[in-house]
């Protein structure tokens, strides 16, 4: 019961925390629902890009645990989001993005769950 409030209350939490976003969105007219890359992700606040990985990582989150209620196998994302950053911070996660589009401004159209995945999560589970 309390892993269900827990849950629900994360999920809550996404949906206002996005809604600080509505206007963002909206100003980008070219595509309905942009894929973030560095571009986008470099011209959103502080409070843009937390509510975007909180947002992402409570519904990476709920797919862990539903998963594991039925027996079934999460997606290697899923499990490398949950287990590679469970000891990393919002803001710790946010300035590792950060850091690594300021280093490669080359790589500006490199979305951000790739580079949060190769760049984050993989090099972890090397280490």
């Amino acid at each position: 019961m309390k892993t269900h409030r827990f849950v629900l209350s994360m999920l809550i939490a996404a949906c206002l925390c996005t809604g600080a976003n509505v206007g963002f969105a909206q100003k980008q007219a070219d595509h309905p629902a942009p894929d973030v890359d560095g571009e986008i992700w470099m011209k959103s606040s502080d409070l843009e890009k937390k509510a975007f990985l909180y947002g992402a990582g409570s519904a990476l989150v709920l797919e862990y645990h539903v998963r594991e209620k039925r027996s079934q196998e999460p997606s290697k994302l899923v499990v490398g989001w949950v287990d590679g950053l469970k000891d990393i911070s919002w803001s710790d996660l946010s300035n590792k993005i950060d850091a690594y589009y300021r280093s490669h401004p080359d790589k500006m159209q490199r979305d951000v769950f790739d580079v949060i995945w190769h760049e984050i999560i993989a090099t972890q589970k090397k280490s």
